[in-house]
Parts: structure tokens; sequence; C-alpha cells
């Protein structure tokens, strides 16, 4: 069987390629950046260490990648693939659809269209929908009918964790990635095309429903918090943003909050959403996992989006019948996370000195900067102020 990978980052080189090299699929991978598929190319190897356990470590041989935008390539490849697995990050499930949507043009001109699948593996709100509508959107009346008859869109749940090096001095091929011991993979069953593999590790799930917003409003509402309150201390590591004496106790407040909002607002089944928030606090107080809060919490605006990590809980918690204190907490200190390497914090930190919180909360966050909502943010900030996280010195 063979696979393509889109996105040769942490998630795609790392933990996508450990569990299709398990089941002995064929890999090949598209990127969009070429310094990436150069080195690649040159190294032609790397391994996948799994974080405390290097004796499940997974050496990659033969590694082949290419453009994203080669559509050559694109078209040569599909014509073979059984699976497409997108790591491309899910705001990028548009440009990556308008991508896929030339290369399957080009297999209809070609006469090979297959059977054939693409997941995706993204912390979004239906990236599936969203690259499914970038594609056909793309296509005349001929090619989406061919289109719907042979090509899945499906999704999975991305539980894993993927790290930069624990110890970057040591490394000596820098196309080597680290992955949490975590080899389990849930992909919608109902949205596959054709024959279901029967892989290891990895679970076509039937009634997957809302698994992928369970799994963003418990672990990444979660993580983001705790980065985003690390940060304002001055921590560098989420484990230690995790298991910070002050910032604990606020983690394991979101997670109240968060069970109760998806088990009485959504309807998630109790002993699962239970088992979630449990396997999530584990993993984040993990101090082998070596991940930086500066990482977690890189792209502020996209998070503080309407239907994100941060508001879209505080709705449902709201409808729910409970006040989301905690991750109002992880929101106001999102809306001042200061990272200069960081493009869209400097945007952010630029808005909200020039415009303020309130224009941020409308226009970004798109609720009324006088409702529940807000009001429960900017409480947030008076506390955080009080505590002396937010410096006073800081815009409001």
């Amino acid at each position: 069987m063979k696979a393509m990978i889109l996105g040769a980052g942490r998630i795609g080189r790392g933990f996508v390629s450990e569990l299709l090299h398990a089941n002995q699929v064929e890999i090949t991978y598209f990127d969009a950046s070429p310094v990436m598929v150069d080195k690649l190319n040159e190294k032609k190897e790397y391994t996948i260490h799994v974080l405390g356990a290097e004796e499940l470590n997974t050496h990659m041989e033969g590694v082949r990648a290419h453009l994203f935008y080669d559509i050559d390539a694109l078209c040569s490849c599909w014509k073979e693939a059984d699976f497409l697995f997108t790591a491309c990050g899910g705001k990028n499930m548009g440009n990556v659809g308008e991508t896929l949507a030339k290369a399957f043009k080009r297999l209809v001109e070609e006469n090979a269209v297959h059977v054939s699948n693409i997941v995706t593996c993204e912390n979004w709100i239906d990236p599936a929908k969203d690259v499914k509508e970038a594609i056909v959107s793309n296509l005349n009346e001929e090619e989406r009918k061919l289109f719907e008859e042979n090509v899945g869109v499906s999704e999975s749940v991305i539980m894993c964790t993927g790290t930069g090096a624990p110890d970057p001095d040591k490394v000596t091929n820098e196309m080597d990635t680290w992955v949490q011991n975590m080899r389990y993979l849930p992909i919608d069953r109902d949205r596959i095309k054709g024959e279901i593999p029967q892989w290891e590790y990895v679970e076509f799930v039937t009634d997957f429903g809302d698994l992928l917003k369970q799994k963003i409003y418990t672990n990444n509402t979660s993580v983001a918090t705790v980065s985003y309150l690390g940060k304002l201390k001055g921590l560098t590591y989420v484990a230690d943003s995790a298991n910070d004496p002050e910032i604990e106790p606020i983690l394991d407040q979101v997670y109240e909050e968060i069970n109760y909002a998806l088990i009485h607002g959504m309807g998630i089944n109790e002993e699962s959403q239970l088992k979630f928030s449990k396997t999530a606090k584990a993993k984040y107080t993990d101090r082998a996992i070596v991940d930086l809060v500066t990482r977690i919490a890189r792209d502020p605006i996209r998070k503080l989006g309407p239907q994100d990590r941060f508001i879209g809980p505080m709705r449902i918690a709201l409808s729910a019948g409970i006040k989301p204190k905690a991750i109002a907490l992880g929101a106001a200190a999102a809306l001042y996370f200061d990272n200069p390497e960081d493009r869209d914090a400097l945007r952010l930190k630029e808005i909200r000195e020039a415009k303020g919180i309130d224009y941020i909360l409308e226009t970004i966050s798109e609720i009324d900067p006088q409702g529940e909502i807000a009001v429960l943010i900017k409480e947030a900030i008076v506390e955080l102020k009080a505590k002396g996280w937010i410096k006073e010195g800081a815009s409001a």
C-alpha cells in the first residue's frame, strides 16, 4: 500500500510516518518548503525518536520528497497512492484543496482516477469539510462527479505530540524528529471509500461524530491555557507550566469546566470525556515531553477566533449553565501573549495597543464586547494583573 503525506513537519514526518511505517506503507512526502524538501532528499533517512522509550524509535530510509506545488509529482504519486494524509495546518486547508484539485484534474485527463482517500491530520474544526469544499469548488461537473464517486475525504484526531529534540546539541541529523509514546490514530470510518485497511495502531471509527471537537476543546484548550499562562510567568516548557503550583489548580479547573460543558452542552459520553481529560493532563504534565510554550502559543489571533479553543468551549459552557472562569484566564493570557519572534503575536500586540481589548473581542473573537464571555475574559485580565502576571505596563 502507498501513501502521500502532505506536510513534512513534526506530525507528518513524525507521528503519521511512524504509524504508516509500522504497517509497511510506502510513503512519499510533499511539503511547501523547498528547504525541507531539499534536506529530506539530501539525507534520505532520519529517525523518529520516541520520548522516554528510545527502544521504540523508527528509522526511516529511502525518503523521497517533492514540493507540494509540483502538480506533475502530485499527480504521478496520486496515481498509485491509496491514502493522502494532510498535516499542513488547518488554516491551510483551502490552499491544499485548490492544489489537490489541480492534480485531480490531471488524473481525470489521464484517465487515472481510482479509489483513494484523503485523511486530514489537523488540530482544526472541520478540516475535512474545508479541504473537500476547496477541492470540489475548483472542479467542473464531470470532475466533481468522479471525485465524489472515487475519493473519500475523512479526518483523524491527532492525540500525539511532536516536539523538537530534548537536547539540541546532540542532534546529528536535523531531519530527526521526536514524538510522544502514543501510537494511536482514530479516523472517521464513515467517510472512507473502498476497503478499510487492517492497520495496527489505527482505528477506523464508526459514529466518529464530535470526536475532533472533543479533542480540540479538551486537549488544545487546556494546553493553550497552561502555555499562555506559563509564558506570562516566564516559563519555557509546557510541562513546567502544567506542574507550576499556581497554574496547575487553574488547569484542573479548566478540565472541570470543559468536562461539564462537553458532557452537558454537547452530549459527549461522561466516561469518555473524563478519560479524555485525565489522559490530557497526564500528557501535559509529563516532563519527558519537552515542548516549548512559545510553540503551543504561536498564532494567537487564530486561537482567539470564534470557534477555536477558548471562545468555542466558553460558548458551550455558558449554554450548559456553567461560567468558564478558568478558560477565560487562558483567553486573557492569550490576549497578552508577547513573543518578538512570532509575527502573529506582534500583530496582536499592535492591535491591542492601538485599539484595545474590546476591539479584539468584537472583530477577532466575534463576540459582544459587553456580553457575558467578554466580561469573563476582562475579569480574568484584572485577576492576572492583580497576580502580577500581566504587568501593569501592558496596554489594556
